[in-house]
């Protein structure tokens, strides 16, 4: 169904008449200031009806939808619900219907809004996984204020706790900020991959004590999609064309490394029992 076409009336339905018969209540509103705003009111009470009915987000188009609407929508699309094997697959199908959604350029407002569910979809995903893998004695998320600029998540490890700063598009300076000398990861659906190939900026990461940077092995905007790549395949392309090798740390282990890789790399921290046996000096 084209949303554009039930916003003007071509499919003759009123859509805001029955809303307001049916005395739906819609957190939030378009903004006044916002563009086409009666074309974008149609597309919330659009995203409304989806979020009661996740499974028909793929036979509507032209319109922004809500993070959540497409996680759903994926996980139902998929067989199963989000976690740290399959988010990857599940932002893959997100991202294919988003490219097919569209049959024309989208307006200021959208644009926006279609930026922040982006990131959102991403924080989202990035939540769920960690959460499918936290038990809250070993591995848990940082609430206290006192320590949440550290990081998100916390496994307990030796000679350090293991830090990890989870990110949503960008990292440029908020990772640095996580850094306190700690053994800590960075962790996001990062889209500019030369946030992550300059000698100093990665000396830096370094120092701060991070010893990786997970970084998507899928596209995550647009130009990717349209290109057939992504940031860690960027990175890599990056360093080849250079001919420079891919940065390591201070373990010796790669330092850059592909998002889909996270959780098997984390699986053998999490196994081991006895916290006098989990070290991060060979992670």
């Amino acid at each position: 169904m084209d949303v554009d076409a039930l916003a003007n009336g071509s499919l003759g339905v009123d859509i805001v008449a029955i809303a307001d018969a049916a005395e739906v209540k819609l957190k939030p509103k378009p903004s006044a200031k916002a563009s086409n705003r009666d074309r974008l009111l149609v597309q919330f009470y659009v995203r409304h009806f989806l979020a009661s009915f996740p499974e028909m987000v793929g036979l509507v188009f032209n319109t922004v939808l809500l993070a959540e609407n497409s996680i759903e929508n994926a996980e139902i699309l998929l067989g199963a619900s989000c976690d740290a094997t399959n988010f990857i697959a599940i932002k893959q199908i997100i991202d294919d219907l988003n490219t097919k959604s569209w049959t024309r350029d989208k307006d200021v407002s959208e644009g926006q809004s279609g930026v922040s569910t982006l990131g959102t979809i991403s924080e989202s995903l990035l939540n769920r996984v960690f959460d499918s893998m936290v038990d809250e004695t070993n591995f848990f998320k940082v609430n206290a204020s006192q320590v949440q600029s550290y990081g998100d998540f916390v496994l307990m490890c030796l000679p350090n706790n293991l830090w990890i700063s989870v990110k949503s598009n960008f990292a440029r300076e908020r990772l640095l900020a996580s850094g306190y000398s700690n053994d800590i990861l960075g962790v996001g659906f990062f889209e500019s991959f030369d946030e992550f190939t300059g000698q100093i900026r990665v000396r830096n990461f370094q120092r701060a004590g991070f010893l990786a940077m997970y970084c998507p092995d899928v596209a995550v905007s647009e130009a990717q999609v349209a290109s057939g790549t992504s940031t860690y395949h960027q990175i890599v392309d990056f360093h080849a064309a250079k001919g420079t090798d891919m940065p390591r740390n201070i373990n010796g282990r790669p330092f850059i490394r592909r998002l889909s890789d996270l959780q098997s790399d984390l699986q053998p921290l999490l196994d081991e029992v006895d916290v006098r046996k989990r070290f991060t000096v060979s992670f």
